[in-house]
């Protein structure tokens, strides 16, 4: 199950990262009602469904309507992140008809819907081929702020490819230390071959540490200042003690690690 981190605020780097990239998102496009935004990735368990579901989740803790979309049939998965059993869902309304309104789940969490699938092996991708899809955003995206499709890794099926020119928006999720290069520029192509708006990528799973994260080392280390400082019972900022440690090895390991970080990072501390 897929944690939403706005339930249970309980990982303050987590869901500023979340709440940064609600922010960034929302500098790209003017459009006040019916924006549509589409998550996927280059191959599975890079967390696109996690960002996608707590992307919505943040999109709803600020007034704002938004309805998730589990266009993921092959293994959907978006039910999963709130606890939710599921009868039919979008493979009925492209398959069979079924009128969208009877299989959207209204307010799983205050201002969110979501409408979920139920799993299919055969021919899903033709499902998305056909023009009922586009139909069906057409039909809803006017009743929300915000609709977000969460789609399949771009390394399964093509879907997210086809549904990326019905949306405003893609966004890739790159899973930190899982993807190659040559999967990631693949992945860029595709979208970019069919005209996609790509609004960016959002790298996920990054270690805490900061040890090889590279040119990102710099935002690894803000949210490592952030949680420098937490309340104490009075309501006062207490600083952390961080302590060194006394095994000469350890210490030694420790001391390279930091400055590893700092040189990455412009060590953003000693320029205030």
């Amino acid at each position: 199950m897929h944690k939403i981190f706005f339930v249970d605020e309980d990982n303050i780097e987590v869901t500023e990262a979340l709440r940064t990239l609600r922010t960034n998102l929302s500098f790209l496009d003017d459009k006040e009602k019916g924006r549509t935004i589409l998550f996927s990735s280059s191959i599975p368990a890079e967390g696109k469904s996690f960002v996608a579901a707590n992307y919505a989740a943040s999109i709803a803790i600020a007034d704002k309507k938004v309805l998730l979309i589990d266009c993921d049939i092959r293994r959907p998965r978006a039910h999963e992140s709130f606890g939710i059993k599921v009868q039919k869902g979008l493979e009925s309304v492209l398959t069979n008809n079924t009128p969208v309104d009877e299989v959207i789940i209204k307010d799983i969490m205050p201002n969110l819907d979501l409408l979920p699938t139920k799993h299919m092996k055969n021919n899903v991708t033709e499902l998305f081929v056909r023009d009922r899809m586009k139909t069906i955003l057409e039909e809803i995206k006017n009743d929300y702020d915000v609709v977000v499709l969460d789609t399949p890794p771009i390394a399964v099926a093509s879907d997210a490819v086809i549904l990326s020119k019905n949306v405003d928006g893609v966004v890739i999720v790159i899973g930190y230390d899982q993807v190659a290069k040559r999967e990631l520029e693949f992945t860029k192509e595709m979208f970019t071959n069919a005209g996609a708006n790509l609004y960016g990528f959002v790298v996920n799973g990054v270690d805490k540490s900061g040890l090889s994260y590279g040119n990102y080392g710099y935002y690894n280390n803000y949210y490592t200042y952030y949680e420098d400082y937490y309340m104490d019972d009075d309501n006062h900022k207490v600083r952390k003690k961080v302590k060194t440690p006394k095994n000469k090895i350890k210490r030694f390991i420790y001391n390279i690690k930091s400055a590893y970080i700092k040189h990455f990072s412009g060590d953003i501390r000693k320029r205030r």
